[in-house]
């Protein structure tokens, strides 16, 4: 366990003291040849703080399990991870208290546990990673390092976007990378190519309605408000009311 949050080096969220030792349970539950990524915001949030220092907001913990995902969840329960809300079929959510008796979601470090069969991290990223500045991974035990930052695994041009705030597409497996695009956009990101925001407004129609609303909530939350929300799609050109769940009848 680390004795203070003081160590500046490492990267943005193992500087929480709280968030640290349970991430030190987690490194410690990786079974023998299986290797665990974190993914996701998490990670690019933590670039993000080393070239502008300045905080994202962080919600969960994306981890790619390459090996044995049955033994590391199951290391995980007997320290006391419980379940969370599963969103997808391929993956496990798993939670922990930060605090003792914790009660809303930011009492807790949740985990969003990628179950995958696939060996090769570049290839998963390159699939499945929205945008090029998510394409960017770590493994889990290199966060315990003062030179996380050099064993970076990340795509041709993934650093260069995301230091240049530059949105553009990789992969639009989710739906929802339109909202992903706005949030962005809110804080400072250069917005994408007219073509590839038709493409976006295409893959949102395919978005279920039980993902619908929630999404819209968190554009609406992440940056400020709806007229906000408005304002960017504007920007975008986009003549769609896209707030509005009919649109996925078209």
């Amino acid at each position: 366990m680390v004795k203070n949050n003081s160590n500046s080096k490492l990267p943005l969220f193992m500087q929480d003291l709280k968030v640290n030792n349970i991430m030190q349970e987690i490194i410690y539950c990786i079974p023998i040849k299986t290797k665990i990524y974190i993914v996701g915001g998490t990670i690019r949030n933590a670039v993000y703080y080393e070239y502008f220092k300045e905080k994202l907001p962080q919600r969960d913990y994306d981890l790619i399990v390459i090996g044995n995902s049955k033994k590391f969840i199951s290391n995980l329960r007997e320290k006391n991870f419980i379940s969370g809300k599963v969103q997808r079929k391929d993956e496990i959510v798993l939670k922990k208290g930060k605090i003792p008796n914790p009660k809303i979601i930011t009492d807790y470090v949740i985990l969003d546990i990628h179950l995958s069969k696939g060996k090769d991290i570049r290839r998963m990223i390159k699939s499945e990673a929205n945008f090029t500045y998510n394409c960017i991974v770590l493994l889990l035990k290199e966060a315990n390092s003062i030179n996380w930052y050099k064993k970076l695994i990340s795509l041709p041009g993934a650093l260069i976007d995301l230091k240049n705030k530059q949105i553009k597409i990789n992969s639009l497996y989710h739906p929802g990378n339109l909202f992903a695009c706005l949030r962005f956009m809110s804080k400072g990101f250069k917005q994408p190519s007219k073509r590839e925001v038709e493409l976006l407004l295409k893959s949102l129609k395919t978005m279920p309605k039980d993902r619908f609303e929630k999404s819209v909530k968190k554009v609406f939350d992440y940056v400020d408000g709806e007229k906000k929300a408005r304002l960017l799609t504007k920007k975008l050109d986009i003549k769609e009311d896209v707030f509005n769940k009919n649109i996925l009848k078209k």
